[in-house]
């Protein structure tokens, strides 16, 4: 009886005319519910390494790291983890199992986010070359006078975590040129990345490199789009009640009816092992949405079954 309910269900569902899933190059099937609704990458930026001619007072590799992650988080396009600051999130979480603290309130472990994309940075070029010299600044005294030009050059790596893959080498530099009014600048009390720091030469070369690397890296990430799954299946005296990861925030709307499929199977390549199809699970339920929060939604299961994880395919109305 089951069986035939889930042909019925099968020809049902080509009938009805439901979602087509988009195929990726990879093979990857993404069932999007919304246009444009982007699932945020998220990203962990770790400290640059300097191979610039840099003998000054500033922390270059940390510093531009930091400045990675605050222009990431501008773009908000990606959702950042700062992986070189892990150590003191994790201090903290030992000191709140301390018998000292109280235990309201403690952060719930094992809540700590996965990246899915490592970046790692370096930096090429940090100098002030004046009057076609080729040297490098170290004095913190006269820095940019007549014909002179500060260069920031860097190159960031961007990591699949899931496959060690390098997914990108983003190069990006920033010059700027001096007006000719032979002006002297110190650096000796200006921090790095501080708002003096960027009306400096070196600052605008640095804004200018950073500004371009993001355009960069923003543009060599894979887009992945929202897609409707089964959160969790409550027992309630009326009967199963399916928690949608999305709600109101996803466009999903009260009497919205989705197929319930089993999850993808995973082909790969026999050689090298990388994934070449994802063919779309077999149905197995229908459910119908009863209600809708402000990031999930409520449904009740028509016919088969649902469990979390299952990816949910909506039916369009004839």
């Amino acid at each position: 009886m089951f069986c035939a309910r889930l042909a019925l269900l099968v020809l049902a569902l080509a009938a009805a005319g439901c979602h087509t899933p988009r195929r990726a190059a990879d093979g990857t099937l993404h069932y999007p519910y919304r246009h444009g609704q982007v699932v945020p990458p998220v990203v962990a930026v770790m400290d640059f390494e300097n191979r610039a001619s840099w003998a000054g007072q500033w922390n270059l590799s940390g510093g531009m790291a930091d400045l990675l992650v605050t222009h990431l988080m501008d773009s908000r396009k990606v959702v950042v983890l700062e992986r070189q600051h892990l150590k003191d999130v994790l201090e903290e979480l030992a000191r709140q199992d301390s018998e000292h603290f109280r235990p309201e309130g403690r952060a719930q472990r094992g809540r700590l986010k996965n990246a899915q994309f490592l970046m790692r940075g370096t930096i090429n070029d940090f100098t002030v070359i004046e009057e076609g010299s080729a040297g490098f600044w170290t004095s913190f005294l006269r820095i940019f006078g007549r014909g002179s030009r500060a260069r920031v050059a860097l190159t960031v790596k961007v990591y699949d975590i899931e496959n060690g893959e390098v997914l990108a080498a983003v190069q990006s530099d920033g010059t700027v040129s001096s007006s000719g009014g032979g002006a002297e600048i110190t650096y000796k009390k200006v921090t790095f990345g501080g708002d003096s720091f960027f009306r400096t030469p070196l600052g605008k070369a640095t804004e200018r490199a950073l500004e371009r690397a993001v355009r960069r890296i923003l543009d060599a990430l894979p887009l992945d789009y929202w897609a409707p799954r089964v959160a969790e299946v409550a027992d309630l005296r009326a009967g199963p009640q399916v928690v949608i990861n999305g709600g109101t925030n996803a466009g999903v709307q009260v009497g919205d009816e989705f197929f319930v499929r089993d999850l993808p199977h995973i082909v790969t390549d026999p050689v090298t092992g990388n994934v070449i199809e994802q063919p779309a699970g077999e149905v197995v339920g229908r459910v119908r949405v009863t209600e809708v929060l402000p990031k999930s939604a409520h449904a009740k299961i028509l016919q088969g079954l649902a469990a979390r994880g299952h990816v949910l395919d909506r039916v369009t109305q004839p």
